[in-house]
């Protein structure tokens, strides 16, 4: 018997269907099932020999339809009545057993007449019945949702990276331990939790509270919470006490310091956590080197929130690299006292000369390790003058503390000769210092001062590359005495360095300074030196400490550099 080709085409649309990896189904203009293949089985349940011939809606329709009112149409079965495909992505269906499953579907009408135009104009032809395509969106949602999750994980290490790497780029930028502090709860806070504060190890054994923040509270309110704490338990408990004797990385409660309330230290902690109404809390050393110099406390105060593994490697990162700062802060702090004590010991007690009054100050560098060149000095000489002295060596440190304590010395020696000029002074400083000291280059001024047989006062000096001195009268006229010839320490420079003589008028005032007086990152020096004649006019009757501390407020030098001043009045 042979076999028509309607018949063979049949089979093998039959054998394809069955063959299908997406559930396949199919009803006719009555909309009973004709076709289910196995896939459509495993989906939902029901073997083939159960669907075929049934109505579709008692075996496949969305969970939300099931009591659909009779005669409205299923959605899934549209395609029956409009000829129009339909689909969608993500229904929740029933299987067998009662438990739900999530399914992607689409239907296809299929027509029994001018299939062309059908297919061109949904809905134009006459429908035999339709094709419903199932697949499991369970699994696809299920991939979706991991990618998802793992781009949200991507974007929260970059962005945790993104955050590391500001927070060490700005703490680098100073080594002022109470800023770096303030910076970085600023920093982490909300991005890594909803407060949090630092405790430091002071050097002498002392426990404060140096910073602290919290999305919700006043700076008022912030400022009452920092200051000084109990001192360190010898065997500590409570986890604030812990982690600053050494311990490692704690993720507590907000009640985990409740139960060690005893302890001083602690009960501090707890209160701070009921103000900050924490919830849950990570509290990490400040450490480097083997040392902990303090710990950082970050937490939550909304519920639901806490800090996972992740968040521990990203807080404790950065409390290592705040620990390896505040180490290096605390390495250029003591450098820096050691050449500020260094450089005061070296600025001797200024004479008090017949009726001459003599001030000085001096303003070390803000900036750690910036402490070192600048040097006044004042001293009677030989012939009964008094000799006057400012000066900068070239360099910030301990090098240029002493090099400047070298320097002077060879100074007042030089000087004592008896009728020396002060340019002559200054040229055998000059011809001097490449033979015993390893200073490079200086500025500086030498004057000598003395009271002529009139009664008169007289001022010979010499400048050599330092900023002029002002004389600046007592009714407030100033005028600055420009002479000036080359710096000290380099043979390759030639030039003269002339003296310079003028009358020092009754109640005049002069003035001599360093470049840290004057020199003003982002300020033109023409417009410093105008405001250093218009703050000194305008101080001239003051007494002379008065004058020197308030030309000193008046023109705000910016701390990069030394400041040295030193001030001659002369008696009325």
């Amino acid at each position: 018997m042979s076999v028509q080709p309607d018949d063979r085409t049949g089979a093998d649309h039959a054998r394809l269907v069955e063959a299908m990896n997406p559930g396949v189904v199919a009803v006719n203009a009555a909309g009973r099932i004709t076709a289910w293949n196995p896939r459509a089985r495993q989906l939902l349940g029901y073997t083939r020999q159960e669907a075929l011939g049934t109505p579709l809606g008692r075996f496949l329709h969305p969970a939300a339809e099931g009591d659909l009112p009779p005669g409205q149409d299923r959605r899934i079965l549209r395609a029956l009545r409009t000829g129009v495909p339909d689909h969608a992505d993500g229904d929740p269906f029933i299987h067998r057993d009662g438990r739900p499953v999530t399914l992607s579907w689409s239907s296809a009408p299929i027509y029994v007449d001018d299939r062309a135009v059908a297919a061109e104009e949904p809905g134009t032809g006459t429908v035999a019945g339709a094709v419903i395509v199932l697949q499991d969106a369970a699994e696809r949602h299920r991939i979706e949702r991991e990618r998802h999750d793992r781009m949200a994980q991507v974007r929260r290490a970059n962005s945790r990276l993104e955050l590391v790497a500001e927070i060490t780029t700005v703490l680098s930028s100073t080594l002022d331990e109470g800023e770096v502090l303030r910076r970085l709860v600023r920093l982490i806070v909300p991005a890594l939790g909803d407060w949090a504060e630092v405790d430091l190890l002071i050097p002498d054994g002392r426990i404060e509270r140096a910073a602290a923040t919290h999305r919700e509270l006043s700076p008022a309110d912030i400022a009452a919470l920092e200051g000084p704490l109990p001192p360190l338990p010898r065997t500590p408990r409570g986890p604030l006490a812990r982690v600053l004797h050494g311990g490692a990385t704690l993720v507590v409660g907000g009640d985990a310091a409740r139960p060690y309330a005893d302890e001083p230290l602690t009960a501090a902690q707890d209160e701070l956590f009921q103000i900050m109404d924490a919830r849950s809390a990570i509290i990490t050393p400040l450490a480097a080197r083997g040392e902990t110099y303090g710990a950082l406390t970050l937490g939550y105060s909304r519920l639901g929130h806490s800090h996972g593994p992740d968040d521990r490697l990203v807080v404790e990162d950065i409390a290592r690299r705040t620990g390896l700062l505040l180490a290096n802060a605390r390495v250029f702090a003591a450098q820096r006292d050691t050449a500020e004590a260094m450089q005061r010991s070296l600025l001797a007690p200024l004479p008090q000369p017949d009726d001459l009054q003599l001030q000085a100050r001096y303003v070390p560098a803000a900036r750690i390790g910036w402490v070192g060149g600048d040097w006044y000095d004042a001293f009677p000489l030989a012939d009964g003058a008094t000799g006057l002295v400012i000066g900068d060596i070239v360099g910030h440190d301990l090098h240029a503390a002493s090099r400047m304590a070298q320097v002077r010395n060879m100074l007042r020696a030089l000087a004592w000769a008896p009728d020396a000029s002060p340019s002559a002074v200054l040229e055998r400083l000059d011809a001097v210092m490449d033979a015993v000291s390893d200073a490079e280059l200086a500025t500086a001024v030498f004057a000598r001062v003395q009271k002529t047989p009139g009664g008169h006062w007289r001022l010979h000096w010499c400048n050599a590359g330092h900023p002029p001195p002002l004389l600046i009268t007592q009714d407030g006229g100033t005028t600055f005495l420009d002479e000036r010839g080359m710096l000290l320490g380099n043979p390759d420079l030639t030039g003269r360095r002339p003296n310079g003589t003028c009358e020092l008028p009754p109640r005049s005032t002069l003035l001599l300074y360093t470049d840290g007086l004057i020199e003003t990152r982002g300020t033109d020096l023409g417009d410093s030196l105008t405001g250093l004649r218009r703050h000194s006019s305008r101080l001239a009757r003051l007494p002379l400490p008065g004058m020197c501390d308030q030309l000193l407020d008046r023109m705000e030098p910016d701390g990069d550099d030394d400041v040295a001043v030193l001030a001659l009045r002369v008696p009325g």
